[in-house]
């Protein structure tokens, strides 16, 4: 017995018939990337982004301060909180996409148009004493708890209240000092 096809011929015009994917209602198309300008643009990218950790990345202007920061000195080493008020120069990072730890964030506080408070986890403000070392007994802000971060060359030095930078000395204690 033979079967007759003429009349099923149901798998045949399947094969007649363009095929595409599903498309949902609200979605959109995706349009074809070329290889070669997203390598170039890939690659132009790598060279201006200066430090990506994690989910952390580079503050570039004044608006992308806010929330928590972390204040990196040299590569992979941060500013950390201690528990006696006083700053430090935290550990270098083992792997590359290990942030700052917790004692080395801070909650960037915007004052005004140019001027930031950075509150440590302990809940005091960065400031300086007298002397021009930077410490953190304040549970306010006052006028040396207050930082205007200067963006110049991929870089953000912060210039405190005294008019001096913040840098780290050999006792890996940080001052603003000229």
């Amino acid at each position: 017995m033979e079967a007759d096809t003429s009349e099923c011929g149901t798998m045949t015009e399947y094969s007649y018939v363009k095929s595409t994917k599903l498309v949902l209602k609200g979605s959109k198309a995706k349009s074809r990337k070329r290889k070669s300008k997203d390598k170039r643009k890939r690659e132009e990218d790598e060279e201006t982004q200066f430090d990506i950790v994690g989910i952390w990345w580079t503050v570039s202007n004044f608006g992308e301060l806010s929330g928590t920061i972390a204040i990196e000195m040299d590569k992979g080493a941060y500013i950390h909180a201690l528990d006696n008020d006083l700053f430090t120069l935290g550990a270098p990072q083992r792997e590359a996409d290990e942030g700052p730890s917790p004692p080395e964030q801070f909650t960037a506080v915007k004052l005004s148009d140019s001027r930031i408070a950075l509150k440590s986890g302990y809940g005091k403000y960065l400031g300086i004493n007298s002397d021009g070392l930077v410490v953190g007994p304040s549970d306010a802000i006052g006028p040396r708890e207050q930082w205007e971060p200067v963006f110049q060359d991929g870089k953000m030095p912060l210039l405190a209240s005294n008019s001096c930078f913040i840098r780290c000395n050999w006792s890996r204690r940080y001052r603003s000092k000229e």
